[in-house]
């Protein structure tokens, strides 16, 4: 029974590892402004996306840089839906 188990076990685990839309753990957090009032603001990023998940990908390079600055929070201010399609948004530190 126990070899059974753990054999259900790991075909979930090899059936959860071969999905293709995993969304990855990301550092900073998406917040609005009144969330970060108490916060630094400290950079502008602008992130840039084509194609299908045109909004996803631009918004997915945004949250990239605010990691690399080391941010903690990101507040988005404005989207463009236009071709490229275009995100805004305010970097924050937030010491708790």
């Amino acid at each position: 029974m126990f070899r059974f188990v753990v054999g259900i076990l790991c075909l979930s685990f090899l059936a959860g590892c071969a999905t293709e839309d995993v969304e990855l753990y990301h550092r900073i957090n998406e917040a609005y402004d009144f969330e970060v009032t108490h916060c630094d603001s400290f950079a502008m990023v602008t992130g840039f996306g084509r194609g299908e998940n045109a909004l996803a990908d631009a918004k997915l390079s945004a949250i990239k840089q605010g990691e690399e600055l080391k941010g903690t929070h990101i507040v988005w201010l404005q989207s463009d839906l236009g071709e490229p399609t275009k995100v805004v948004a305010v970097i924050y530190k937030c010491l708790m």
